[in-house]
């Protein structure tokens, strides 16, 4: 029996979560908000809610970080769960790519007293001490003398062998890969001064184009992915600025 009709009904899925996804305008009406209070209010009343559902204005910043990676993990967790089984090891590693700055920081050495409340980055800091432990899938991202010299490197080599054997649409899923690679390679060169507004823009064009061209295929679920991590990106932005930055509640006019 043919997997298509299969991924017709996951299409059906993600079309209607990639309806949701906020407009230009929506993202100004939100952005508007400048307490975090209010930021968060107002993100509520949009597809953002199912991120920012358990936040609240009185959260430290660290908190805040650690609600929204679960929350992406999360919702990774129910995309995959849509899926033939064959692909859901694939998709499900997609839930440590925002992770991957703080995963190379604490590669680095780098481990801050907050890592240890996040279950998975606490568990990736042991493997990282433990050379010899042998726990996938979180250790293929760490280094060794027959691997790639990066973190997104080791990440994407990982992905790829998680595809299933005879996997279709691999040139597609290639150049998403390289994308996504690209991009996180130009916000870890990014200056202090450069914006990552640019940065996220020209990936969301090219995983939209991808999305509607390579429908009803796993192509599709990782463009989702990848347009719903950008937005997180967008709102992990918008709550760090007012939670580090601005009163908690505005006063009242």
């Amino acid at each position: 029996m043919s997997r298509r009709p299969l991924w017709s009904y996951v299409q059906a899925r993600l079309q209607a979560r990639h309806g949701e996804r906020l407009t230009e305008g929506d993202w100004r009406a939100l952005e508007a908000a400048r307490s975090l209070d209010h930021f968060i209010d107002r993100s509520r009343a949009t597809s953002l809610q199912r991120f920012t559902e358990r936040l609240n204005a009185g959260m430290s910043s660290h908190a805040i970080e650690r609600a929204l990676r679960a929350g992406w993990r999360a919702y990774v967790a129910e995309v995959a769960a849509w899926c033939t089984p064959e692909w859901q090891a694939a998709i499900l590693w997609c839930a440590p790519l925002p992770d991957l700055p703080i995963l190379d920081a604490l590669l680095r050495g780098e481990v801050p007293d907050w890592v240890r409340q996040d279950t998975m980055l606490a568990a990736f800091t042991e493997r990282s001490r433990d050379a010899t432990a042998n726990k996938p899938p979180l250790n293929a991202l760490l280094p060794g003398a027959a691997r790639e010299a990066t973190l997104a490197e080791r990440w994407y080599v990982q992905w790829r062998a998680l595809w299933p054997r005879r996997a279709r649409d691999r040139r597609a899923l290639m150049g998403l890969g390289e994308a996504v690679k690209g991009h996180i390679a130009r916000l870890d060169l990014a200056g202090p001064q450069d914006a990552s507004a640019a940065y996220r823009r020209a990936l969301a064009q090219g995983a939209t184009r991808m999305f509607r061209r390579h429908g009803g295929s796993p192509v599709a679920v990782f463009c989702h992915l990848a347009l719903v991590a950008l937005d997180l990106e967008r709102l992990r932005g918008g709550l760090a600025r007012r939670a580090l930055f601005v009163p908690a509640k505005e006063e009242a006019a």
